[in-house]
């Protein structure tokens, strides 16, 4: 079932933003119930993360965020676009390599007040950069100059008053009202005021062209002195998440995936299912409890390192994702399935080379129908990679990945911010790998506010000391004498004489 907007402007019905082969059900999505759908998801994204605004330092990101995403697909109103979404050779040909979103641009020159310039050019950012990167926008625009010949001016005048005229009304009636209704609390900034209609109409007609290169131009400057700032690293990290943010409510959208669940950990709960309670649990298990922020488990094979780290993540107030990496695809395997019975399999994602092929299997075993199996493998693996499930089962290399900005990543890294990784047997990397992982955990804690918990059976005092050097000095917990010697798998005997002589006794 669709989500259908609080209020549903008219005269807009046949202004498409997807075309039926994307959109739900094979029907054409409208520009309007699109929109609506990824302020749904963008809304719920805000409340996941209430204090982000406070830590990057940015008291109006939600403000700046909910304004883009309601302006991002405005230049889908071009005619050219339209045809182009019902299949119109001709339209195709005359829209070419541009892009609606840089036609979303303009739109901007409406608002008179509430927005000074500096915001308004953190909701271009935002809305320029939804589906391309800003090298990619520069490639595609490269003469910003005002008065410069190029198909903006164009583009722009093809845009019919009447159209123009019933989007204006849609943001006058309900840019405020949809916000509200989304339980966004917008109070303490300034209300938007638009021009009056035939002036909004005229300035978009006659100065959209060069506002749109003058704020591309800007746009540009901006990305430039983010290397040229000292705080780089920072800026980096909100502009990230700026966009991270409207890719994954948009991309969620699109996917009519519905409402992302919340990271919920009841330690009783849980130990009940393990056949444990939290009166019988080993030392480390209930000073895991009890631990706040990131921390060092060692602790032998079979004596619930799992459970000791499920019990920490519970105890991390406010977490938002749980992350749990492993080094091989048959753990994984295994974990995704040991945590699905725990907390839902459909709550825990697994990210991995062959996890559609894992997930395949697994569902087989519970639904004889291949066809039904292999839908439901598909969608699962679509979710996990919509950033969906609250827990995922993956190897550090799936981090790794924003770190290299493979696309989609600031999506990635915003939906890394606030949430828990529990790193186990990380010391079987190879020593490169691990310095790339253990620099990359570094990142994420200093900017992204993650928390860690690795563990391992035995941690060799190098890879140990690395770790602190990372992530800081660490409270290290190890299994107390008992527990180690109850769990001992491995005993030497040493047998005098020579190998040779004893090849019967090995043998047997």
């Amino acid at each position: 079932m669709i989500e259908k907007p609080p209020s549903y402007p008219s005269g807009l019905e046949n202004l498409w933003a997807k075309s039926p082969e994307k959109g739900e059900g094979g029907q054409a999505e409208s520009l309007v119930l699109h929109t609506w759908l990824v302020l749904s998801r963008f809304a719920e994204f805000a409340r996941l993360r209430p204090d982000l605004p406070s830590h990057l330092g940015r008291q109006d990101l939600w403000h700046l965020l909910y304004w883009a995403v309601f302006l991002h697909d405005f230049g889908k109103a071009h005619p050219a676009f339209q045809g182009v979404l019902r299949k119109d050779k001709k339209a195709k040909e005359s829209w070419g390599a541009h892009r609606h979103e840089v036609l979303s641009l303009p739109f901007l020159i409406w608002v008179r007040e509430g927005l000074d310039e500096d915001q308004k050019l953190w909701i271009a950012a935002a809305i320029v950069t939804h589906h391309r990167e800003p090298r990619e926008v520069g490639e595609l625009y490269p003469t910003l100059d005002e008065n410069d010949e190029d198909d903006l001016e164009d583009l722009i005048q093809q845009i019919p008053p009447k159209t123009l005229l019933l989007l204006w009304q849609w943001l006058q009636d309900c840019g405020m009202h949809w916000a509200v209704a989304l339980g966004l609390d917008f109070d303490r900034f300034p209300p938007l005021k638009l021009l009056d209609r035939d002036q909004a109409v005229d300035r978009f007609r006659r100065e959209g062209a060069n506002f749109t290169r003058r704020i591309l131009s800007r746009f540009q400057d901006f990305v430039r002195s983010l290397t040229q700032t000292e705080n780089q690293t920072a800026r980096w990290a909100v502009v990230t998440l700026l966009r991270g943010t409207i890719l994954q409510s948009d991309h969620s959208a699109s996917a009519h995936v519905g409402k992302p669940p919340e990271l919920q950990i009841h330690p009783e709960v849980m130990l009940k299912k393990r056949g444990l309670n939290l009166k019988n649990l080993y030392r480390h298990q209930q000073i895991a409890a009890q631990t706040e922020g990131s921390s060092l488990l060692i602790a032998p094979t079979g004596s619930g390192k799992t459970e000791a780290a499920l019990l920490w993540a519970a105890n991390q107030r406010s977490a938002l994702r749980l992350f749990y990496t492993l080094p091989y695809q048959a753990s994984m395997n295994a974990m995704q399935r040991r945590l699905g019975e725990l907390f839902g399999h459909d709550l825990v994602g697994l990210q991995h080379g062959r996890g559609l092929l894992a997930l395949y299997r697994h569902l087989m075993e519970r639904d004889d129908d291949p066809d039904r199996a292999a839908q439901a493998a598909r969608w699962m693996k679509n979710l996990a990679e919509l950033n969906y499930p609250p827990i995922r089962v993956f190897s550090p290399y799936q981090m790794l990945k924003a770190m290299y900005r493979i696309k989609g990543y600031e999506a990635q890294l915003a939906d890394y911010y606030h949430s828990l990784f529990i790193m186990d047997e990380i010391h079987t990397y190879e020593i490169k790998r691990l310095a790339m992982i253990l620099r990359t955990m570094q990142y994420l804690q200093q900017n992204y506010r993650a928390h860690f918990f690795v563990m391992s059976a035995t941690f060799p005092s190098l890879v140990r000391n690395l770790i602190c050097e990372a992530l800081g000095e660490l409270p290290i917990i190890t299994a107390d004498a008992a527990t180690v010697q109850r769990f001992q798998r491995h005993r030497l005997h040493l047998i005098q004489g020579d190998l040779l002589e004893h090849l019967n006794d090995i043998a047997a």
